[in-house]
């Protein structure tokens, strides 16, 4: 089970990583087409933080704790920090990139679930892919 919580909590802290970012594109984000850029990154980073309150709430439901001291987010995650203000379309190339290494966290997660028969959890991370 601790391959299960330790997998849970790298997808956790990339998450969270990936949700920091996406919220400060929000904040920074600049041009012609600020309108439509502003809006998709409030999206992005608002299905984000949804996302990591219920992951971490199911790390507590297998009897972990959810990483929460910035220092141990850092370590645990895989997104890169942005460079300071990236132009618009370079945020959203970096966001692609980043969901990415979302997604492969999810998939690992979803695996050893699967083979610890976690079968909620299982059910929890494939309505995140199919967005239910």
């Amino acid at each position: 089970m601790e391959e299960l919580i330790d997998a849970m909590k790298r997808y956790f802290a990339t998450h969270f990583q990936y949700y920091t970012k996406a919220h400060g594109f929000h904040i920074n984000v600049v041009g012609s087409d600020f309108t439509e850029f502003h809006q998709l990154f409030g999206e992005i980073y608002e299905d984000a933080l949804d996302a990591i309150d219920d992951v971490g709430e199911h790390i507590r439901a297998i009897e972990g704790i959810a990483p929460f001291a910035l220092k141990r987010i850092q370590e645990l995650g895989k997104i890169k920090d942005a460079s300071e203000a990236p132009d618009a379309m370079k945020m959203v190339k970096e966001l692609l990139a980043d969901t990415q290494i979302v997604v492969d966290h999810l998939e690992e997660c979803h695996d050893i679930a699967v083979e610890y028969k976690k079968y909620g959890l299982v059910n929890f991370k494939s309505d995140i892919v199919t967005g239910k």
